[in-house]
This record gives C-alpha cells, sequence and structure tokens, in this order.
C-alpha cells in the first residue's frame, strides 16, 4: 500500500516539473489569440486606437470611452491573420456596403482650355507690285472692308507697264496680219503682263484696246479681309514693296492653351469642342490639326490648333472660346469607382469582397482617372474581383480596431508572463 502511494506521488512530482519546465522555456510570442471570454475594453468612438481595461475617458478628445464588445459582431473573432475582416451579414446591410466588379475598359477624359480664334495663315494673302510707279487711285482704301476676288484694288500709273501693254497691242495687230504675224512674240508678250500681276481676264481685255491706258487697274487675287494697307492714292512704288494684306476668313484657326501634364495624352485628330464667346448657338466640332512643339515661357501652355469653318464669316479673329478636348488616356485599363479607394497620404487602400462576409484590406497603385468616375488601378487587384464601394471607411475603421484590440491584448498577455 505505502509503496503504490509512492509511485503516485512520484508520477505527479514528476508532471509538475516537467510543466514548470515547459513554461519556463517555452520562447514568447506576439501572436496571441484572442479567447473567447475575453475581457471588456472600452475604447473612443473617435479614435479606435485607444484601446483600456476600464471605463474612463479618451486621452486625445477626452470624450467617455465606450464598452467594446469582442466576437459579437464579428463571427469568427473579426480580423484574421490575413488582415481580412469576417463580419456578419446582417452587420453589413446595416452598413451599407456596396460591390462593384473591377473591370476593363478605356480610360476617358476631357481636357478643358481656353482659347481664342486667329487668323488662318494659309489664308493670308499679300498683294505687292512687280513694276515701278504711283498709285493713281486707291479702290481699297479701308482696313476692315470685304474684298471679293476680282474687285479692283489700285489704278497704277508705270511707264514700264504702259509700254508692255503698247507691245501687247502692237502683237494682236501683227496676228491679223498673215506675212507679218508671229505668235510666239504674241505670246511672250502676254506672258510679260502676267508676270506683272495681270490676270489672263485682264491681259484680254487690255488687248483689245486701240491704245494704252494711262494707268492699270490691279484687281484682287481673292477673297477676304483687308488687314493692312501700306500705301495711300498718290504714292510712288517699287517693284517689289508690300502694298496690301487681304486675310480670307472662311476658316479661322482655333488656338487653345493647353497645361504641359495634358499633353501626353494628345494626338492629331483628337476631337474638339468649342464654345465661342459672343457667337450664340450650339458648339463647334473639329478635330486637333497642330500642337506646338514649344512651351510659351509666360503661361507655362503650348498651343493646340483646330480649323474652325466660318461661313458665314459671324465669327471673327480675336474671340475667345471654352475649349473641350476629348482624349484617351488608357485603352485598356482595369477600372474601379474612384471612391472605392482609400486615400491615406502614403498609401491608397480598398477593401476586396472575399464572400461568405468576409473582406480584405488591398494597397493598390494607381494610374489615369477619367471623367466618369473611374480610375485605373495597375497593381492590387485582379479583374473580376468585387471592391467595396459603400460603407469601405467602416471597415477601415473596424480593421484598424480590431488591429489596435489584437495589439492590446498580446502586449498584456506579454507582460504578464513570468
Amino acid at each position: 500500500m505505502r509503496r503504490s502511494v509512492r509511485i503516485v506521488v512520484g508520477v505527479a512530482l514528476a508532471l509538475v516539473v516537467v510543466a514548470v519546465v515547459a513554461r519556463v522555456t517555452r520562447p514568447p510570442t506576439r501572436s496571441v489569440r484572442v479567447a473567447a471570454t475575453a475581457p471588456t475594453l472600452w475604447t473612443c468612438g473617435m479614435h479606435p486606437d485607444v484601446i483600456r481595461d476600464q471605463p474612463g475617458l479618451c486621452p486625445i478628445c477626452h470624450m467617455q470611452l465606450t464598452p467594446l464588445g469582442l466576437g459579437a459582431a464579428h463571427g469568427d473573432g473579426g480580423a484574421h491573420n490575413d488582415g481580412a475582416l469576417t463580419i456578419d451579414p446582417v452587420v453589413v446591410q446595416n452598413m451599407g456596403v456596396r460591390v462593384v466588379v473591377a473591370r476593363r475598359g478605356p480610360i476617358t477624359r476631357q481636357i478643358r482650355a481656353v482659347g481664342y480664334l486667329a487668323e488662318a495663315e494659309p489664308n493670308v494673302h499679300d498683294v505687292s507690285l512687280r513694276v515701278s510707279g504711283w498709285i493713281e487711285r486707291l479702290h481699297a482704301d479701308t482696313v476692315g472692308m470685304h474684298i471679293a476676288a476680282g474687285d479692283p484694288l489700285f489704278d497704277v500709273y508705270s511707264p514700264e507697264l504702259q509700254l508692255a501693254v503698247e507691245e501687247l497691242i502692237a502683237s494682236r495687230r501683227r496676228a491679223g496680219d498673215a506675212e507679218s504675224a508671229d505668235p510666239t512674240l504674241a505670246q511672250a508678250t502676254r506672258q510679260k503682263l502676267e508676270r506683272y500681276g495681270l490676270r489672263p481676264a485682264d491681259v484680254d481685255r487690255l488687248a483689245r484696246l486701240d491704245r494704252a491706258p494711262r494707268t492699270i487697274t490691279f484687281t484682287s487675287p481673292t477673297s477676304g479681309h483687308l488687314t493692312e494697307k501700306l500705301v495711300v492714292a498718290g504714292a510712288a512704288v517699287k517693284a517689289g514693296e508690300r502694298v496690301l494684306r487681304i486675310v480670307d476668313h472662311a476658316t479661322l484657326w482655333l488656338d487653345a492653351q493647353v497645361h504641359p501634364q495634358d499633353l501626353v495624352a494628345l494626338t492629331l485628330g483628337s476631337p474638339v469642342r468649342a464654345v465661342i464667346d459672343g457667337a450664340p448657338g450650339a458648339a463647334l466640332e473639329s478635330t486637333v490639326v497642330f500642337v506646338h512643339p514649344h512651351l510659351d515661357p509666360t503661361t507655362r501652355t503650348a498651343t493646340v490648333r483646330a480649323p474652325i469653318a466660318n461661313p458665314g464669316l459671324t465669327l471673327r479673329p480675336g474671340m475667345f472660346a471654352t475649349v473641350t478636348i476629348a482624349v484617351t488616356t488608357a485603352p485598356d485599363a482595369l477600372l474601379v469607382p474612384r471612391e472605392a479607394v482609400i486615400d491615406t497620404g502614403r498609401r491608397r487602400l480598398l477593401f476586396v469582397a472575399a464572400g461568405a462576409g468576409k473582406f480584405q484590406p488591398r494597397e493598390v497603385t494607381l494610374g489615369a482617372t477619367s471623367d466618369d468616375g473611374l480610375v485605373e488601378i495597375l497593381a492590387g487587384v485582379a479583374e473580376g474581383e468585387g471592391v467595396v464601394t459603400s460603407g469601405q471607411f467602416l471597415l477601415d475603421a473596424e480593421s484598424r480596431t480590431q488591429e489596435a484590440i489584437q495589439k492590446h491584448l498580446g502586449d498584456r498577455l506579454l507582460r504578464e508572463q513570468p
């Protein structure tokens, strides 16, 4: 009997020694699970990182701390090792959580700029004399007047030009005499007058005269507005001098000032929509035909040009316009709503719905943003995954709360260990 008691006592002492050794030699760890009978903790509604073992005031905002129930609304204990949250479906519905599937599509946006109408340089025509003489009469005498093609511009007295007309008349007379006719001379005389700036119709009219007139009338080679007048009646002119400038305003240039960060997405042919100040009516449509390679050193913008048709001549150079240019930043991008992303300043986060009330926070890399509220995801989310677009801030607060609780309980248990 005594021997049996000794054996039992010896076994019990051995078990006690093994338990003590195991407790002493066990390495400390911070991965502490929250027990099902965890004590009541107290937290601040404004600062969920504040966790206390007893009621009191928040050390940050001095609000009354409220009890924090563990496991009541989180099913299996709230946060998992992968950072995901599991929330009861009833709570999810009360939080108003909405989920949208990440999909692929183009990123389109509108570049808005200020523009103005300008003269189209190809429609500018200078009238210069090719002979010396005097302006006897100036028909185009008012800057801004409209001139049609063929309208008289000025009458010029020029001995050189008068002699050439005499030669033309003489060659026409000799053409009537079969024996003295010289077609080569007649053709050379016509070409001389045309090189002096006379139109073929004007040369034909002068050839029918009996004698050369004292002055020769020069007509307009194009239609447009007189924008520059460098002579007056009676002025002497020399060959090569510019006399008038005529600009056709049937087509104008719309020059928009675009900032450098918007130039990357611009391409030739991008659609342009312009609303002209002071010109009532529908917006004008066009396309980009030119992007200036240099920036203006004063405004730090580049000129983006689009032609604007002006058939009724109601638009005028110098008018301002509000310009909208449609561009495609990314033709095939992974898109999520912009409100799904939580920007902390250093990181961009969103929550991915993994099903069964489980939500996983993801750090993402953002790309371009579209005007319709979508943002490009470069990394962090795969196509077809559901992202939270409403209630994500409540999920973020819950995630931070669970993280603070786990840290708080882990630190306390480690302090209690001998």
